[in-house]
């Protein structure tokens, strides 16, 4: 009954990561290519090893950092593979109600993501991966580096914490906002002298762009094409009926979903896919998933009625025409809903 927060989904989300890690770290090859050319251009009097520190400072600061930390990079797609592991196909305020010590657990605080959080990390620490964790693990502090980031990145993907949400906004506008329009990050450190470099602090920055990368991952599928937006917004909409059919949803799903994923476009899916655009890593991946995003919405107001007719129907047919609860209530569409 799990049809959506499968092992397929966890590899769609896993590839849309490293497809965005990809766009960091040939993004900043492209840039640095045409700092080369421009440098073997210039005149024969320049500080030549001005140059090469400019060089490694773009290098670092252009993309927070991340271009330049392979732990960062297996961190997030890690968390990408494991973020729904034994996923119960239902929201965590149902799934506290059906293991209430689960939520004990974890303090009825992101209890799904958590629990998948424990089950990756035992997996991961098993005796047969040492050799794995010794070549990943190259220095002291890494281990519980990556423990951090699995944690933070993993736990963000619960979208259902107003709480958290609010924390994470917070760190987007301290990150990318509060420096003003007319603020330039290059001029941060470009022909800065060498011993004021390590002063410059990126890791509030990449701290914000991983989280960014994993949660738009977690919802590609909106940001991608048409035909693949509608496959996966199908296999939600029968995991949270089978869910309702089940006993375990008050709500059937049908009603609302139409107007919820128009909602759910306007409040989360676009602000998301704007981030990816104006924090600057991702090259023209940001222009490409916001433009799927306005072009898959604009579809679906124009086509998702029937689309949803469809769906109703072909879980109609597939359980002989009966609706499985007599208790029919108008729900909001949202991935957010079974997190």
């Amino acid at each position: 009954d799990v049809h959506f927060h499968s092992f397929e989904h966890a590899s769609h989300v896993t590839m849309s990561a490293q497809k965005l890690i990809n766009k960091v770290v040939l993004r900043n090859s492209t840039d640095m290519n045409h700092s080369l050319l421009s440098m073997k251009s210039s005149t024969k009097n320049d500080d030549k090893d001005l140059r090469k520190q400019n060089e490694e400072a773009d290098l670092f600061f252009s993309t927070y950092g991340i271009s330049s930390d392979p732990l960062a990079q297996f961190a997030v797609v890690f968390a990408a593979l494991v973020h729904d592991v034994e996923h119960r196909g239902v929201p965590n305020v149902q799934l506290i109600k059906e293991q209430p010590d689960l939520g004990m657990k974890y303090k009825n605080k992101s209890v799904a993501e958590n629990n998948s959080i424990r089950i990756a990390l035992s997996e991961f620490f098993k005796p047969e991966f040492a050799d794995l964790r010794s070549c990943i693990f190259g220095s002291d502090g890494d281990e519980s580096r990556f423990r951090q980031l699995l944690i933070n990145v993993v736990i963000a993907t619960d979208i259902t914490d107003g709480e958290r949400r609010a924390v994470e906004r917070e760190r987007w506008q301290e990150a990318f906002l509060n420096d003003g329009g007319d603020f330039n990050w290059e001029s941060e450190w470009q022909n800065k002298s060498e011993d004021k470099l390590p002063h410059i602090d990126v890791s509030l920055k990449a701290t914000v762009v991983l989280e960014q990368i994993v949660l738009a991952s977690d919802v590609a599928h909106t940001m991608q094409h048409w035909l693949t937006y509608v496959k996966w917004n199908e296999r939600l909409y029968k995991e949270m009926w089978a869910a309702y059919a089940s006993g375990r949803a008050e709500k059937d799903p049908t009603e609302g979903w139409y107007k919820g994923e128009i909602g759910f476009f306007d409040g989360y899916i676009i602000p998301l896919a704007t981030k990816l655009k104006e924090c600057g890593v991702f090259g023209n991946a940001g222009d490409e998933y916001l433009g799927n995003a306005l072009r898959n919405k604009a579809e679906w107001i124009e086509k998702g009625q029937a689309i949803v007719a469809e769906f109703e129907a072909k879980i109609k047919r597939k359980s002989n025409g009966g609706n499985p609860r007599n208790n029919r209530a108008s729900s909001s569409s949202s991935i957010a809903s079974t997190k």
